[in-house]
């Protein structure tokens, strides 16, 4: 084995096949900085729960609530303003 290959066990491998089939109907997102829009990470849909991440361009720490970040389309929110009131 090279110094610079990876080796992935076939089980592990198995669960990597898995969880990318799962995804294959979600969407995707991206989470960006609140304060310089630096890519941060992607996510996928089903994802919900805070998270706390270091921004490796502007080196602020910052602890989301993924709930509140979500983008919705305009559609969907006049809906759901209509439904509350």
């Amino acid at each position: 084995m090279k110094p610079n290959e990876l080796h992935v066990s076939q089980e592990d491998q198995l669960k990597l096949d898995i969880s990318k089939q799962e995804t294959i109907n979600l969407r995707e997102r991206e989470l960006r900085c609140p304060n310089c829009k630096y890519l941060i990470n992607k996510l996928y849909s089903d994802i919900s729960g805070h998270i706390q991440f270091k921004c490796p361009k502007c080196k602020e720490v910052y602890i989301m609530n993924l709930a509140l970040f979500r983008t919705r389309s305009k559609s969907l929110y006049v809906t759901l303003i209509k439904v509350i009131e």
